[in-house]
């Protein structure tokens, strides 16, 4: 996929979550975690495309070739976003703030992109 498409798909699946929103009774934690993971993931192979004229169609080793590159930051990000992933889909973590913490991620890396 190019750049474009990576924006592309993080803009459709971001109208998704935004369906979900607001979700104070906390219904929708697991499906919010794995629709920002989504936007995520797209969104940071658009940045890096754009960046470092090169990037990855998947997130296997997308943390490691973020940190190539120097983007630590936005490699703390995804992995704190994988974390959260973990936590809810195989887990039993609590949800706290979650949800908050994940649209911020989220202004995190459109900024990045910009």
């Amino acid at each position: 996929m190019n750049a474009e498409g990576h924006k592309n798909k993080a803009e459709e699946i971001k109208e998704s979550l935004e369906k979900l929103l607001p979700d104070e009774e906390g219904k929708h934690v697991v499906a919010i975690v794995e629709l920002t993971y989504g936007i995520l993931q797209h969104l940071i192979s658009y940045g890096m495309e754009k960046k470092h004229g090169r990037h990855l169609n998947t997130h296997v080793g997308l943390c490691k070739e973020l940190r190539d590159l120097g983007e630590d930051d936005i490699a703390e990000i995804f992995e704190t976003i994988d974390t959260f992933r973990h936590g809810r889909w195989y887990g039993g973590k609590g949800n706290g703030n979650i949800v908050k913490k994940c649209l911020e991620l989220i202004k995190e890396v459109e900024k990045w992109i910009k």
